[in-house]
């Protein structure tokens, strides 16, 4: 039995997903507090079915029957042109009385709180916040609740919730992102397809090969799926999790099927509920049979995730689904019939249900049409009984011993989810009868009370009374409406009559009082905005001037090169300024002041809580020295706005429309570096719509960070003395080519295989009317960011180029000239 310690306490929200309105129900089925849903594409799960605005209406009345909140994902970053659509589709939403919005965009978190004042946001955990500090930021700018990154440890939560009064979500179940989430370029670079949009590829779901120094690492060490993340599975250390103060436990899937849905809000409901009414956990046993359960329904390993400890949440052997493991083959005979794999299964296993074999070739997957115990034909084998499982002669053909048996479909399971009832809530009713006075009727449902008093007045019996038994079936006649009666109280005088017509109609009214209760929402008819940036630089008369040459490196002598090479302006890590303003490097850094060249110090980003004390004391330093700064999460620009200093807004922020761009300028940013997934016309629009106080930066060069995750994938690597801190490593895919993988602060870093270089099609690239051309040279060394640096210089001033390329880099145009999904 796990024992927690854990006090009484009220369980914290279930959220589960809802793909579609069949989704939703299924939601309902399981117990699910509350669902989250998507409507068109405006949402991080483009691939699922989605709502349509013409379902939504009666979905949410569905769901608010049931007691049941609905928040509507907008998720992503929105271009230029999707805006006025988006808020359309929320205005409709919070006509029909949808309970929340979930948001990604800070330029659409911004216009929703001006123009829906009323309507509660919740920070999606697109926005990757995961210090007290980004919670500070967008609490500050009317979130009501914020759903914190995946790669937090309970401690690290509990922190966060002890200091804010926000509400805080929290991912507990289902498939987890390689990368900090909201921060992956992986799939752009390869498909064109944006995971932060909503369409990701899932690059990390494919088999990558490994090099080290050129040469291919072994497969057996790194696996052939070695980014692939297993699933998370927090529900038998959910006591940790509840004990931080969490509001909210979210359940991922909005592409899985519908039993998925019911089963996993099922099970995470009554955890939650056991270990909140009785401090305990379920025992190991029930636990393990729950976790087979939900493996049937959707598996590719378990993970505890981040957030209970674990340090590696991969599964590198396969990344697909492929069920629940049975056991190992112990012999396989086959024939032109049939084939008969015999094993000792670690679970009962029956005809018609589903399996996967993990064979040399490839998962492969079958039915098994027949099972022999002792050789006698039976319908269900047993936990430890030695079965032979007849199974398709094709699929024997690749079977081998000691191939491992997963449960991938549990048709009997499947039904049971299929024909569950939705739930109806308990009502106490009480009805209040005297003679003389008017018929009251009151309903209780949990801490919700609400009563009815109708038009009859209560009178002696002239002839037959009204009975008990006809008042207690009148009362419990609750017909289609989501509620049963638990306990009718009956408050009434002998003899009278009340006309059975007076009875339901009464009790009617209070029923529906009490609904309308749930969910009071009023005032929700305002007219839908017409919204703009309120700018327009050619209206306002901003003279188009040459652009700013700006310059990312990563040591000082790189700065010292950048400087002396014709930048404008230098970005290099915080990291670095103690260095910097040693005796050595003084003189050297402080000169670029007298050549006005601005210096930018770029602070991480990721920044956990731990990280904030340090990094605003260095913060303050930078200010100090007359410096300016970068942030590339909200918890720095929160630092930022605390030290009232003004900051460059990065591109890790996915800044995609000039409302994001004004709204980082009214925080304080002077500069917005667009996100690098615009094409060029997209860029000409957000560039026009920007606030002329506000410079917009655009990338010109540099090989790309495609994401940045928690998951070390080298540790293990320089642990065994495969490779050592130097090493060049690459992972491999076949048809899109090597990318680089560095490892910093414990954490992966992954980059793209190719280079973006504008140089030739500068041009164009300045046409868009950004103020600022960045270069990302900080992979380079001095020679490449002088010879580089120097041709960008040149190019802006009309002058021949000639760009060495002296590591023979693959260049491309990034997405400028096609942009992304």
């Amino acid at each position: 039995m796990h024992t927690n310690n854990i006090s009484v306490c009220t369980p914290p929200e279930v959220l589960a997903p809802a793909g579609d309105p069949e989704a939703l129900r299924a939601a309902i089925k399981g117990g699910a507090d509350a669902v989250y849903l998507g409507v068109g594409e405006f949402n991080a799960r483009q691939g699922a079915k989605n709502f349509k605005i013409e379902e939504l209406r009666e979905n949410i009345e569905l769901a608010h029957s049931y007691g049941v909140k609905v928040f509507l994902a907008l998720n992503i970053p929105l271009k230029q042109h999707e805006m006025q659509e988006a808020i359309n589709v929320v205005h409709k939403a919070y006509s029909y009385k949808i309970d929340a919005i979930i948001l990604e965009d800070l330029g659409l978190f911004f216009l929703l709180k001006e123009h829906f004042p009323d309507l509660p946001l919740h920070a999606s955990t697109q926005m990757t916040i995961h210090n007290p500090q980004g919670v500070d930021f967008i609490g500050n700018a009317g979130a009501s609740r914020v759903i914190l990154s995946r790669e937090l440890t309970t401690g690290q939560v509990k922190s966060i919730i002890d200091r804010t009064n926000i509400e805080i979500e929290l991912f507990v179940h289902g498939a987890l992102c390689y990368s900090f989430s909201g921060r992956c370029l992986f799939s752009t670079a390869i498909t064109d397809r944006s995971a932060n949009r909503g369409a990701c590829f899932q690059p990390c779901r494919r088999q990558f090969r490994m090099s080290a120094d050129g040469k291919l690492i072994d497969s057996n060490i790194v696996g052939n799926y070695p980014i692939s993340c297993a699933e998370l599975c927090t529900f038998p250390g959910l006591a940790d999790i509840i004990k931080t103060g969490v509001k909210s436990l979210k359940i991922e899937g909005r592409m899985k099927k519908p039993e998925y849905v019911t089963a996993s809000a099922g099970t995470y409901k009554a955890v939650a509920e056991k270990v909140c009414k009785t401090g305990e956990n379920f025992t190991d046993e029930e636990l393990e049979e729950m976790e087979t359960e939900l493996a049937k329904l959707f598996y590719r390993g378990f993970t505890r995730g981040f957030v209970l400890g674990e340090e590696d949440v991969t599964q590198r052997k396969y990344s697909a689904n492929y069920g629940a493991y049975l056991g190992k083959v112990a012999n396989i005979v086959k024939s032109e019939e049939e084939g008969r794999l015999t094993l000792v299964p670690e679970q009962d296993i029956k005809v018609n249900d589903g399996i996967s074999i993990n064979t040399k070739i490839r998962i492969i997957g079958c039915r098994i049409d027949g099972i022999l115990v002792d050789d006698k034909p039976v319908d269900i084998a047993h936990k430890g009984e030695t079965a032979t499982l007849l199974i398709s002669p094709r699929t024997s053909k690749s079977v081998r011993k000691s191939d491992e048996v997963y449960v991938s479909m549990d048709p009997q399971m499947l039904e049971r989810l299929q024909d569950m009832e939705l739930m109806t809530t308990p009502l106490t009713i009480t009805i209040h009868a005297r003679k003389g006075e008017k018929l009251k009727i009151k309903v209780k449902s949990q801490s919700l009370e609400t009563e009815a008093i109708g038009d009859y007045v209560v009178e002696e019996a002239k002839k037959a009374p009204t009975s008990r038994e006809q008042i207690i079936t009148a009362l419990g006649k609750l017909g289609d409406t989501t509620f049963h009666a638990e306990d009718i109280i009956l408050d009434i005088d002998e003899n009278i009559f009340i006309p059975l017509g007076a009875l339901s109609g009464t009790r009617r009214d209070a029923v529906d009082k009490l609904f309308e209760s749930r969910f009071d929402m009023q005032g929700r008819n305002r007219p839908c905005p017409d919204v703009s940036t309120g700018f327009d630089r050619k209206k306002k008369g901003k003279k188009k001037t040459q652009a700013l040459l700006g310059v990312e490196v990563s040591d000082i002598d790189s700065v010292i090169v950048a400087s002396k090479s014709g930048t404008d302006i230098i970005y290099a890590p915080i990291s670095l300024f103690s260095e910097m303003m040693n005796e050595e490097n003084i003189l050297r850094t402080t000169g670029l002041k007298e050549k006005d060249i601005e210096l930018v110090l770029v602070t991480p980003a990721i920044s956990f809580e731990e990280d904030m004390p340090e990094l605003k004391k260095l913060m303050q330093q930078v200010i100090d020295a007359g410096f300016k700064l970068a942030c590339s999460n909200y918890g720095a620009v929160q630092l930022a706005k605390e030290l009232g200093a003004g900051f460059a807004a990065q591109k890790e922020f996915n800044p995609f429309n000039a409302w994001t761009a004004n709204a980082f300028g009214s925080s304080g940013a002077y500069r917005v570096t667009l996100s690098t997934e615009l094409n060029l016309e997209e860029t000409k629009a957000v560039c026009r719509n920007t606030n002329p106080d506000v410079q917009v930066e655009v990338l010109a060069y540099g090989r790309e960070l495609l994401l940045v995750t928690k998951n070390d994938l080298l540790k293990p690597l320089i642990q065994d003395g495969t490779i050592n801190e130097d090493t060049e490593v690459l992972l491999i895919d076949n048809t899109k080519g090597s990318f680089p993988v560095m490892r910093k602060n414990e954490r992966t870093l992954i980059y793209n295989s190719t280079v973006l270089n504008m140089l030739d099609k500068l041009e164009e690239l300045s046409g868009t009317g950004a103020d600022v051309l960045r270069l990302d040279l900080s992979l380079y060394d001095r020679d490449d960011v002088k010879d580089i640096t120097r041709n960008f210089r040149k190019a802006l001033d009309g002058k021949p180029i000639k760009l060495k390329n002296t590591r023979e880099e693959e260049y491309d145009e990034g997405h400028y000239f096609k942009g992304v999904l």
